[in-house]
């Protein structure tokens, strides 16, 4: 048995991998529907068209009391000419040149320059183009006529200090007319004319710059390159937003793959067993044949189809426990399995017999006490059996019965259903009837009741030289497998290995290396230079090297019957 202690195996990349592969027709559909759905919503969405305008923002002459005008525009200035094409007032005074309301605007800086971009969408094009257009004219036509009137309220307040100013000279002038030549009086009321002169003389200049810059009215800003209607719509866009679907359709569906893998932990392969038992090697690969449709009716494959690849893996098998017991040989080889769908007994009843086809003297002993099947196998009675001889109803000789056509192997059946199978196996009596086998058998396999359901298999391992757990594949859980191999473990049972029946053909192929067609072997050894016999033979690697580039393109066994129940 292995010295480790159970627990499962860190997932690496490749476990990943290996993930996805297998769910990949829950990521395909998710994929298919992700852009199905990006197509079948652009379909019906309305075609939209973009047009762009590009608009110069221009300084504009003179601020108040400036004598010199601005060169360029700062950031902020930018900033705020852009909010202004998406103004109320323009958007009204674009409404009267279109004549009608314009759909909004987008306005976007291009880069460091003083260039906006003044962008309209709207299903119709020619509309947006005349939008675009018309955001910007009437952003030209707002700004200067606000720029405009500002210099003429500026003047017409310097206008008023005129007059203010003449007022007050005329009135001073009229005092100096009456006042005493050379008074004090005169005196003062002459500096205060000088000011107010000089102030008059000021006001007057900045009205004539006034006047000039109404004159010679700048624009605020130019359209250097009007909006054209477009022909291509601007959305939806079918290719982008059915590779962004494809990709978030890709994206879910490998969520879903890992979520559909974490809620179903049921064992898919070779190297998902071996993980939940954390790393006990697993012997035997059993294919998938169509003869196990139906659960409930036995079928001695070893028998009845001796060239078909699952005959040819309980032979795999058979070689696989006869390396368990080169340095300790294995009398009694116990066969169990987590729960009762997992195929312990079709494996424990093809094992007997490749073994006894072997040249080996093997009984098979009935110890599923509570559901016994493997009299059935072969098409035996269950009259007297193992509890027959546990009660002294029948002698052990009496009780064992011989197989037809297959004279190396006997089997004992269960015998009637106790009350209570535990307690029988657990008795000195019954380690008695082991002894007592495996002193005139080359092996005893006991077939017992599965692991996680009842004690009875725990209690068997004890007598047991080697003990077999038996999984399937799509219908044994990596969490079962795992309690099954932790109980086992707690009772010191000497576990050999597992057998993972229902293999995939992949797995099957690489651990066995034959290639099938049909019912037909194209190997007559197997890989590990093992003949069917089971004895060494040298020359079977090499057959079968040969035989597989003669047959390789016929084609691998496959088949979809549901697998081994019992």
């Amino acid at each position: 048995m292995a010295d480790q202690a159970p627990g499962p195996q860190e997932a690496n990349v490749l476990d990943y991998v290996a993930i996805l592969w297998r769910r990949k027709v829950i990521i395909l559909i998710t994929v298919v529907v992700a852009l199905a759905a990006g197509i079948g919503v652009d379909a019906v969405r309305t075609r939209e068209y973009s047009s762009t305008a590009q608009l110069l923002f221009l300084p504009q002459g003179l601020a108040t009391g400036s004598t010199t005008a601005a060169t360029s525009l700062t950031p902020t200035q930018l900033a705020t000419d852009a909010q202004l094409v998406q103004s109320a007032k323009v958007r009204g005074k674009a409404t009267q040149l279109l004549g009608q309301v314009p759909p909004p605007a987008r306005v976007a800086l291009v880069g460091t320059t003083q260039v906006a971009d003044v962008t309209v969408t709207s299903p119709n094009p020619q509309l947006a183009a005349k939008a675009a257009n018309a955001y910007a004219k009437a952003y030209i036509t707002v700004t200067t006529k606000t720029y405009d009137q500002a210099l003429l309220d500026e003047e017409t307040t310097f206008n008023a200090q005129l007059a203010s100013i003449q007022h007050s000279i005329e009135t001073i002038t009229a005092q100096l007319d009456n006042a005493k030549v050379g008074s004090s009086q005169a005196t003062a009321l002459s500096s205060q004319l000088a000011g107010l002169y000089n102030q008059q003389v000021l006001l007057q200049q900045q009205v004539g710059q006034i006047q000039n810059a109404i004159s010679h009215s700048s624009v605020s800003g130019e359209l250097v390159e009007p909006a054209v209607a477009s022909t291509t719509p601007s959305s939806p866009k079918v290719v982008e937003e059915a590779l962004i679907a494809g990709l978030v359709g890709l994206i879910l569906g490998i969520g879903f793959a890992l979520l559909r893998d974490r809620l179903d932990d049921r064992i898919r392969s070779k190297e998902d067993v071996e993980k939940a038992v954390g790393g006990l090697p697993a012997i035997g690969l059993i294919p998938v044949t169509g003869e196990w449709r139906d659960s409930k009716t036995p079928y001695l494959i070893a028998a009845s189809r001796p060239k078909s690849p699952a005959a040819e893996a309980f032979r795999g098998l058979r070689t696989s426990v006869r390396f368990a017991g080169l340095d300790k040989p294995i009398k009694v080889l116990q066969i169990t399995s987590p729960s009762s769908a997992d195929g312990k007994t079709t494996t424990s009843a093809n094992l007997a017999w490749t073994m006894a086809e072997a040249g080996q003297s093997v009984v098979l002993v009935d110890c599923d006490l509570r559901r016994p099947r493997i009299h059935s196998f072969f098409n035996l009675t269950n009259e007297r059996g193992m509890t027959s001889v546990l009660l002294g109803e029948s002698t052990l000789a009496d009780a064992l019965q011989a197989v037809p056509n297959q004279p190396r192997l006997r089997v004992l059946a269960s015998g009637s259903v106790p009350p209570n199978p535990s307690e029988l196996l657990s008795s000195r009596a019954a380690a008695d009837i082991f002894t007592a086998l495996s002193n005139h058998a080359d092996i005893v396999i006991l077939d017992s009741a599965p692991v996680l359901p009842v004690t009875d298999a725990a209690i068997l391992a004890n007598q047991a030289d080697a003990v077999i757990l038996v999984t399937s594949a799509g219908i044994s859980t990596r969490r079962g497998v795992g309690r099954a191999f932790e109980t086992l473990h707690r009772v010191n049972a000497p576990l050999i290995g597992v057998v993972l029946n229902r293999t995939p053909d992949s797995d099957a192929y690489v651990y066995y290396g034959y290639e099938y067609s049909g019912n037909r072997t194209y190997e007559n050894g197997s890989a590990n230079g093992y003949g069917m016999n089971g004895n060494i033979d040298p020359n079977a690697q090499q057959r079968g090297r040969s035989t597989r580039r003669q047959g390789g393109s016929s084609g691998r066994h496959a088949a979809t019957a549901k697998g081994p129940t019992t």
